[in-house]
């Protein structure tokens, strides 16, 4: 299992929140998603997912991804 941070821009309540981490979770190996609108993070529990398909999840939901860290859980 992965963990992945994703930094996030745009995101400034809790429907933001609930947008990303819904959107997160429509991405095919994506086990649990949460966001952050005060730190602009989200925070995925997944098996090996390309940064392009959560990034696309990130703009589906209308907001824009700028970075990715990942940390093997």
């Amino acid at each position: 299992m992965t963990k992945t941070i994703i930094e996030i821009t745009g995101m400034t309540c809790s429907h933001c929140e609930n947008s990303v981490a819904e959107e997160l979770m429509n991405v095919s190996g994506v086990t649990s998603a949460s966001a952050d609108h005060e730190t602009g993070t989200a925070t995925i529990e997944s098996a090996s997912v390309a940064e392009q398909a959560l990034a696309d999840a990130v703009e589906e939901a209308g907001y824009k991804a700028v970075g990715f860290k990942t940390v093997d859980a």
